[in-house]
Order: C-alpha cells, then sequence, then structure tokens
C-alpha cells in the first residue's frame, strides 16, 4: 500500500476546528533512542490512540521507526476532546474526524481491538502491543482472534496469547528509559516521603475508600494521585485538595522515580510499580475476585501473595508506612516478575519496532474461519454499534 498514498487528515492548531488540515502521509525522519538504533520500514504504520495514555505506551516504539504515525480514532466524546487537545503538537492523524486516513497505512498497531476500524480495514495486519497484565476474562478475551501479531511483557501472556496467533515478548518498551537511566524524578518536597496512589477505574476502583486515607496522611507525605486515564480527575481535586492529582495525560514514570511506595487496587500500575522494584500495598475489595472483568486466576489477584493487602482503612496506614521502613515481599516480587517481564534492559522498542516491520498478515484457515463468524457474532456487532455511536458523538459533539 505504501506507493500510493491518498489525501489524509492530520491535526493542525491552525484550522477553524482546531483538527483537520489536508496532507499527504511523509515519511519522517529516521530518529534514534538511549542507543542510537532506528529501524525502517517502507511499509506505513500507524499507531492507534484513544487516549493520551497511549502515546506513553507506543512512543519508545515509534521513535525507532520510519514512516510511522499516532492515530486517533474512536473514543467518547470526554477522552476524545482530551486526547484531541493532548496530540495536538504531536503529528497525529484523526481518524475521527476523517476515518479514511487508516487507509493509507499497511500495518495498525493497537493496545486493543477497535471494532470500527478493524471492520472497515480486514486486510490490513493488526498487530497488538500488550499494555497490562492484569483483568484476564478482558485482557485475553475472544476479540484477540482478530490480531495477527502480539507484543508481550513475558512468558506469562505469551502463554495465554499464544493460542490466538504468534507473541513476541518484547518486555514493557514504557520502560526503556527507566532501565537506560533516563529518567528524571517528578519534583516533591525533598524533606517527606511519597505515597504514589495509583487505582483502577470503574467497579474494581478502591478510590472511594482509600483517597480520604491518603489525604490524611498528607499532613506528614507527599501523597501523589494519578489517576486511570477512564477517571475525570477534575472532580477529585475539588473534594482532596491536599492531595496532589493528576490525570492520565501524565507520564508515571518520573513519579515512580519520586515515589518511596506505590499504593494500589487492581490497576494494571500494580505491574510497573513491580517492574520499578517499589515498595507496594495493595487495596482490597471484598468479592473482586467474582466481578467480571476479572478472574480469581488472573494476575491482579495472584499478586496478592506478593504484597501487603488490605481492606481496612486503618490497616492500609499502618502496611504503608511499615512499606516504608522495609516491604517483606519486595525480593519475593523481584523473583516472580523474570516470568512476568522477559526483558528489563532497555531494549523493548528497539525489539518491538523489529517485530512490527516483521509482522504478517495470519493466514491460517481456522483462523479466518473463526474470524468470519465472530464478525457476525451479537458481541462484536454489539460493540461496533457502541463505537460507531462514540465516533459520532465524538465528531460532532467533542465540546460536551
Amino acid at each position: 500500500m505504501g506507493r500510493n498514498k491518498k489525501e489524509s487528515t492530520q491535526m493542525d492548531e491552525k484550522t477553524p476546528s482546531g483538527m483537520a488540515m489536508e496532507s499527504r502521509i511523509k515519511p519522517e525522519p529516521l530518529e534514534t533512542a538511549g542507543k542510537g538504533i532506528s529501524v525502517y520500514s517502507d511499509m506505513q504504520i500507524g499507531f492507534l490512540c484513544t487516549t493520551p495514555f497511549h502515546y506513553y505506551l507506543f512512543d519508545p516504539v515509534k521513535k525507532l521507526l520510519s514512516n510511522s504515525n499516532y492515530v486517533l480514532v474512536e473514543s467518547n466524546p470526554r477522552q476524545y476532546r482530551s486526547a484531541r487537545e493532548f496530540f495536538r503538537d504531536r503529528h497525529v492523524f484523526d481518524a475521527v474526524e476523517n476515518p479514511q486516513v487508516i487507509k493509507d497505512f499497511d500495518v495498525l498497531v493497537c493496545p486493543f481491538l477497535m471494532p470500527l476500524v478493524y471492520k472497515e480495514n480486514q486486510e490490513k495486519i493488526f498487530v497488538r502491543m500488550v499494555y497490562g497484565l492484569s483483568k484476564a476474562t478482558w485482557n485475553y478475551g475472544w476479540w484477540n482472534m482478530l490480531f495477527d501479531e502480539f507484543l508481550v511483557y513475558g512468558n506469562y501472556d505469551a502463554k495465554i496469547l499464544s493460542f490466538y496467533g504468534p507473541t513476541v515478548k518484547i518486555g514493557n518498551p514504557k520502560f526503556d528509559d527507566w532501565f537506560n537511566g533516563n529518567v528524571e524524578p517528578y519534583p516533591v518536597e525533598p524533606n517527606k516521603k511519597t505515597i504514589l496512589y495509583l487505582p483502577t477505574y470503574d467497579d474494581l476502583s478502591t478510590l472511594s475508600w482509600v483517597l480520604p486515607v491518603l489525604s490524611k496522611m498528607a499532613e506528614n507525605f507527599n501523597v501523589i494521585l494519578k489517576t486511570h486515564h477512564g477517571t475525570n480527575a477534575s472532580e477529585l481535586k475539588k473534594v482532596f485538595s491536599r492531595v496532589e492529582i493528576l490525570g492520565g495525560d501524565v507520564d508515571i514514570l518520573p513519579l515512580l522515580a519520586s515515589a518511596d511506595v506505590v499504593v494500589s487496587d487492581y490497576s494494571g500500575a500494580i505491574f510497573d510499580a513491580i517492574l520499578a522494584e517499589k515498595p507496594l500495598v495493595l487495596a482490597d475489595i471484598p468479592g473482586a475476585e467474582t466481578f467480571p472483568s476479572t478472574t480469581p486466576s488472573s494476575l491482579e489477584h495472584v499478586v496478592r501473595n506478593y504484597a501487603l493487602h488490605t481492606s481496612d482503612q486503618a490497616l492500609l496506614r499502618d502496611y504503608i508506612v511499615q512499606a516504608l521502613e522495609e516491604d517483606p515481599y519486595l525480593e519475593k516480587r523481584k523473583e516472580v516478575a523474570q516470568e512476568w517481564f522477559a526483558v528489563r534492559d532497555g531494549t523493548s522498542g528497539q525489539r518491538a519496532a523489529q517485530a512490527i516491520v516483521n509482522a504478517q498478515k495470519d493466514q491460517r484457515e481456522e483462523k479466518r474461519f473463526v474470524q468470519k463468524a465472530l464478525l457476525t457474532s451479537t458481541e462484536f456487532n454489539k460493540d461496533l454499534y457502541k463505537k460507531k455511536a462514540e465516533r459520532f458523538l465524538g465528531k460532532y459533539f467533542s465540546w460536551l
């Protein structure tokens, strides 16, 4: 495809809508990362994003690849408005404004299935780049069958996702700067220890009972809350003024560099803290293992065998203080992390870039048969219609 390029819509701050300008996809100058490595491909590669979170996921890989661009795709109006603003100066193509821009790409790299994009572009190579190890029921669900290749963290997710197609163990590219010593700590008051709270959202979030505890502790500690990208941080700021509350558009690595202890619940950020080898305390929700998005064998539950955890407010405070002195499970987590993360040497981005360039369409007859069946399933079409509605609302009602 990369030979005949069509007209594309790209974000530009000078347009009346604040978004679109007519342009052609042009190969970007090769950029080099920490080790001066770049990967060239004559294919056009699109990194599909719905939130700023995906920028931090993909950037360590994209900057190594020629002919690659960010593409902003379907999301609800609030997320679309936030992402549009975040990506304004980051060379992104807006497929909500103009879905045809995706036709210019040969390979589409996604954090998860975007059903509307897939339905309209089935002939392209779809690569899934894993971004977390939690919520197994969703993370390893049926929709993975529609991908051609998987870029995974390590042995654990490789074993599961290999059921759906070829996997490449790359580690977590987001941490390349961490392992290469290129992360500047987030500024905090130096004479206080720092508590970093990284909750998930929706029914598995512990914000309602953990944040009041941390707000009281803010008298003696630096307390930072980085919200999940699905959470509206502005509303929390009105109530918990003593806690520094940051949104999903903030890079997690500087926060981890400043943290003396991490508090989480069932978030994938648990495993960021483990990779960073930080003291860890987990907040529980009784019965959470029965919730629809998870399962008792999912790692956010298994990891509780290797961490202080509680659903009691008083005990949570005590555990945080204890972990600040000495985390009794830290060394054990370092051991199990070897199974979860195959690469921890700052080369994950390079490995991912090379895997994307080498990716091929999975043409196995059995898989194509199952894919066709899935495209007519009630579950797929339910998601499809939802995304059609979100695209419409994002395009015409993003001001809401």
